[in-house]
């Protein structure tokens, strides 16, 4: 399952307290539309974006592309008598519209128009869920979402339900894990990292590695000989691409393409690994910081997620540098600065959302390439 799409959140600055909601979702469109462009957000997938009635009411003076944006009503929206009319209008021009709550359960006017109804998962029970999708699945028109999934456990069992959307920071947010024995395909890919990321392997014996791997190695040779990497002559060996790319790439490389390759993981696991890989890559080197290994930090920052067991664990499995696990762990020196950076955008904590010198702007221009980059290369996967 991958990502569909963003929830665009106005945040206001520390200390102001004083914005309306119609303000707030003003601001939001006028920052993400018509200052940045919605593309550089969403990258091609929905935008979600919270509306008030009043809003609603001058929706035809505001310029969005109608087929890229859902519009979410709030749960507890009185239905007037030019509401119906005015959401199928808008339906009309290729918005989508988000109801939810148990008003729209009570009074059925708006089922008919809307596009997606949401189901907030912590307020009921499996039997109750059950009952409200089985009776909302005679609207043909509407689409399901399960809202605030909080743990992997409950993405798994909501997946099971027929339902087409999840939404929740089940993904990232922090979790304990249990030490236990590593499946064995998940064992085989941290012994790879571990002899790769070891400074003193000889090249020959990293080629081997590689080679050893015949889906790992297809897939380096095809991302290698890609447009991506735009080199003029064809690259037919994995020693070819040792020397053309480096130790230092080949490394970040293999250990991207062996993580994305994990199967019986949701996509968007894998997507956060690469989008905080690149984002801490791209600090460091706006900054002028050295960065071969704020992408490693990045990226291993994901591997609880990826491997269901605890960070600590996972890390003393490799051999990296004290540096590089202070950083992930306990967030310390510039590496780990980088990647609280990273996680503060991750988990939307604007006042976290610095590094070294760099500007806000320099900042969101950075965010902005780091989700472009990790779509290409996940998309291209």
């Amino acid at each position: 399952m991958g990502v569909f799409g963003y929830e665009l959140i106005h945040c206001p600055p520390s200390g102001d307290h004083g914005s309306k909601p119609i303000e707030a979702t003003a601001q939001v469109i006028v920052s993400a539309i018509l200052e940045f462009g919605l593309d550089q957000f969403v990258n091609q997938r929905m935008a979600v974006i919270n509306v008030t009635r009043a809003f609603l009411d001058i929706m035809p003076e505001v310029q969005l592309p109608p087929r890229q944006v859902i519009l979410n009503l709030p749960e507890n929206l009185i239905v007037d008598a030019k509401l119906p009319a005015i959401l199928k209008a808008l339906k009309s021009q290729g918005y989508g519209i988000s109801i939810g709550g148990l008003a729209n359960l009570k009074d059925l006017r708006l089922l008919p128009i809307a596009t997606l109804f949401r189901l907030d998962v912590q307020k009921y029970n499996d039997r109750q869920f059950t009952a409200l999708t089985t009776f909302l699945r005679n609207y043909k028109n509407l689409s399901l979402m399960a809202l605030n999934i909080e743990s992997l456990d409950e993405y798994r069992n909501y997946c099971t339900k027929n339902i087409e959307y999840l939404h929740g920071r089940f993904l990232s947010k922090p979790r304990l894990y249990a030490n236990s024995e590593l499946p064995t395909n998940k064992l085989a890919l941290l012994r790879l990292l571990a002899s790769i990321h070891k400074l003193d392997t000889p090249t020959e014996e990293l080629e081997q590695l590689i080679t050893n791997d015949v889906s790992l190695s297809y897939q380096l040779l095809k991302l290698v000989n890609s447009p991506f990497f735009g080199i003029a002559r064809k690259i037919d060996s994995i020693k070819q691409a040792v020397v053309l790319l480096g130790r230092d790439e080949i490394r970040k490389w293999v250990s991207l393409l062996a993580l994305t390759g994990m199967s019986g993981e949701p996509e968007a696991i894998v997507e956060i690994a690469v989008l905080r890989a690149k984002l801490c890559e791209l600090l460091a080197k706006k900054a002028g910081l050295p960065s071969e290994s704020y992408f490693t930090v990045g990226m291993f920052s994901a591997l609880d997620l990826l491997m269901k067991q605890p960070l600590k664990t996972v890390l003393d499995k490799l051999p990296l540098g004290k540096e590089v696990k202070a950083a992930i762990l306990e967030h310390q020196g510039m590496l780990g600065a980088a990647l609280s950076c990273a996680l503060a955008f991750e988990n939307t904590e604007w006042s976290k959302i610095y590094f070294a010198n760099l500007s806000h702007d320099d900042i969101s221009e950075i965010q902005r390439e780091a989700i472009r980059w990790s779509e290409s290369i996940t998309h291209h996967h």
